[in-house]
């Protein structure tokens, strides 16, 4: 066999690695940010795969000698299906800042002057934008992207590229889909832990208000409302920024752990092909 063939040997496994890689440019944090673009955004996944298939080639599932790659399709969509778990289950906290972010803005009234941001490649409010950027910073900060490669190159181990697994199988508490339900709870939770605080004083603000227009029919609530709601709403977010960073550092802690055993689980679940 000559060096070609050998190569050619390598070249569907390299590409099933890659595709479990480019998982990551869809749903990774800021791997998968419209601000970057394609072409970046392609050299840096073929890049990465290549570099990390020399040391997850042992574990790679070789193909038939006249394998395609549309005989290959099915499993390089498996592959990148794994990627884009990973990847999701790591924006967790970043999508519960900013879910916090949008439900502060609508109470406060900032909801209505959305524009397009193309950090995220949507329409978002003042609000949601500063949750998002400071989930974001907390994220890098905490070595969220080293953990999300990790997770990444650490899931070759327990399913070889080119392997089908049983993401379904394994325990109760310990299967994907069981991990992928608690980090949905979890992260439901952060982004109520972030809002908490304004959406508690905004209620007490309605309710004061109401009481107002009631026992003092003059006074013009609707003029002075909304104003105030900003007001009072923007003071109630800077003080409370401590409680906010605090609920930040834990949730996207809790996101990277919970990572790293959705990477675990698949492990259990086990390789089948």
């Amino acid at each position: 066999m000559n060096a070609v063939e050998t190569l050619s040997q390598h070249l569907i496994p390299a590409a099933m690695v890659s595709a479990r890689v480019a998982g990551l440019a869809v749903q990774g944090p800021v791997l998968s940010s419209p601000a970057i673009p394609m072409r970046i955004k392609a050299l840096l996944v073929l890049a990465l795969g290549l570099a990390v298939y020399p040391s997850v080639a042992q574990h790679a599932a070789l193909p038939a000698a006249d394998a395609t790659f549309a005989m290959a399709a099915p499993l390089l969509l498996v592959e990148f299906a794994i990627g884009v778990f990973i990847g999701f289950m790591a924006s967790m906290p970043l999508l519960a800042a900013q879910f916090g972010g949008l439900a502060m803005g609508q109470q406060i009234g900032l909801g209505f002057a959305r524009f397009y941001n193309p950090a995220v490649g949507d329409e978002s409010d003042v609000l949601e934008q500063l949750m998002f950027f400071l989930a974001l910073a907390t994220f890098i900060a905490l070595g969220g992207i080293e953990s999300m490669f990790s997770s990444v190159v650490a899931s070759f181990a327990s399913l070889p590229a080119g392997a089908i697994p049983a993401l379904v199988t394994g325990a109760a508490d310990t299967s994907p889909i069981a991990v992928f339900t608690g980090a949905m709870t979890a992260a439901f939770e952060l982004g109520l832990r972030v809002a908490a605080p304004l959406l508690a004083i905004v209620c007490l603000e309605t309710v004061v208000m109401g009481y107002l227009s009631k026992s003092v029919p003059q006074l013009n609530v609707m003029s002075i409302g909304f104003p105030l709601r900003i007001i009072v709403g923007l003071g109630v977010i800077v003080a409370s920024l401590a409680a906010i960073d605090e609920a930040l550092v834990d949730g996207t802690s809790g996101a990277i752990e919970e990572l790293l055993v959705a990477t675990g689980a698949m492990a259990e679940g086990g390789p089948h092909g």
